[in-house]
């Protein structure tokens, strides 16, 4: 069983593997709209991205006009972050830097997405909203997502959420497979096995566990408001109406109060 509250060295050793599986994929899309969406209501002009990753969310709001930073702990994902930088021919420095920590400045809006709080203890968790609070401007929003815990224990969902899937990295074909279990503490713990096969050679097995605290939304609505925020609203990734569960994974916006 993996420590909860260490950030996995996945996002390290397997970096390569994060960006295969979740670049230009419908989620990140349909995720990325969402933010947007969000952002223009509450007028937002300056983000930084808290756990930004290899950039998915710095990138597509670059391209629409935003000024934002992008910040994250891993030098793995970030190094993939630099990279893409070259690519797009885009002039900008990531930072390394923990989310419970990191004092960046002052913006209108901070965000840290696809599930990236769930890897935090709960008192990790808030430290970290004490200090993008701090990062934040007068009336500056938090946007951020977790798995619905009511969600993964209602039924079967926890069954839903097992996935295999296969995707291609040079002349190797990586598989995925992957289920998860939940605890009465609400920490879902995922275990993962990957074949790299390249050609017909006898394929690699690699695994890895990782573990997320989940939250229902009366939770994280209780805990930003201990936290100085007031929350704006709650709603699904994909905008759609929170259903306590039925909707998979929870956005919250809330304000710096």
């Amino acid at each position: 069983m993996a420590r909860h509250g260490k950030i996995p060295n996945w996002y390290n050793k397997d970096s390569e593997f994060e960006e295969l599986f979740h670049k230009n994929t419908a989620n990140e899309k349909i995720t990325n709209r969402t933010i947007e969406k969000i952002l223009k209501k509450y007028k937002v002009k300056t983000v930084h991205d808290f756990t930004c990753g290899t950039g998915s969310q710095v990138f597509y709001l670059l391209k629409r006009g935003y000024q934002v930073t992008g910040s994250d702990i891993s030098p793995g994902m970030l190094k993939i972050a630099a990279r893409k930088t070259k690519a797009e021919k885009i002039k900008m420095q990531f930072l390394q830097g923990d989310m419970r920590t990191l004092n960046v400045g002052k913006f209108d809006a901070a965000i840290t997405i696809f599930n990236a709080i769930g890897h935090l203890t709960k008192a990790g968790f808030e430290k970290t909203m004490r200090n993008i609070y701090k990062n934040l401007n007068g009336d500056g929003i938090y946007i951020f997502d977790i798995i619905n815990l009511k969600y993964v224990l209602d039924k079967n969902n926890i069954v839903k959420m097992s996935l295999e899937r296969m995707e291609t990295l040079g002349d190797i074909k990586v598989r995925e497979l992957q289920h998860s279990i939940i605890d009465n503490t609400g920490i879902l713990t995922s275990y993962t096995t990957f074949y790299t096969q390249k050609g017909l050679e006898k394929p690699k097995v690699s695994k890895n566990i990782i573990t997320l605290q989940l939250y229902t939304a009366q939770e994280l609505r209780k805990m930003l408001t201990q936290n100085g925020f007031k929350v704006l609203g709650q709603c699904g990734i994909d905008g759609s109406e929170l259903k306590d569960t039925k909707t998979e994974r929870i956005v919250t916006i809330a304000q710096k109060k």
